[in-house]
């Protein structure tokens, strides 16, 4: 058996003013996930911090240079002899009008409960499932336990939009 290697990659949780967050839509021709929806991002180089990766990987796809907040998740992915690891951490937009480069086909801002109706690359699916609690009635949890599973990705929310408001 092949011990994979794990590799680091970065994305960014980027908010607007009305709460939506911004995914792309890999290119048809990519070799991972080709038409699946993402977050931007991408790998860290050798010698490069995460956070300038992350910055030089959105303004490269986006043309969007953005300011980071914090960490709000982790998920992973398996590849062919990597797996990558994608830090997920929420950031707001400084400055840039968006244009996309090669590598994504299209854009949407959406609301993140809405996300499970795109069809996702592997490892956002997979930080969605984790983020998004099931109702009560399904699970068998009473309204108290579904509020806490709620509660750090409301708080993260929260916390984004209060650095917004300061920023105005």
């Amino acid at each position: 058996m092949i011990e994979l290697v794990f590799g680091l990659a970065v994305r960014a949780l980027i908010t607007d003013d009305d709460g939506k967050i911004l995914i792309l839509k890999r290119s048809s021709e990519s070799m991972t996930n080709p038409d699946k929806w993402e977050l931007p991002g991408g790998k860290v180089d050798q010698g490069e911090s995460f956070d300038q990766a992350l910055k030089r990987e959105v303004k490269e796809e986006t043309n969007l240079t953005i300011s980071l907040d914090h960490v709000v998740g982790v998920s992973e992915q398996n590849l062919t002899l990597i797996r990558a690891v994608h830090i997920i951490l929420s950031a707001r937009v400084k400055e840039g009008e968006l244009h996309l480069s090669s590598e994504h086909d299209g854009y949407a801002w959406v609301y993140f409960d809405t996300l499970p109706e795109y069809e996702l690359a592997d490892w956002l699916e997979d930080y969605v499932k984790t983020q998004i609690p099931t109702t009560g009635k399904e699970s068998g949890d009473d309204q108290e336990s579904y509020q806490e599973r709620l509660k750090p990705w409301l708080t993260s929310l929260k916390s984004s939009v209060d650095n917004l408001r300061k920023k105005k």
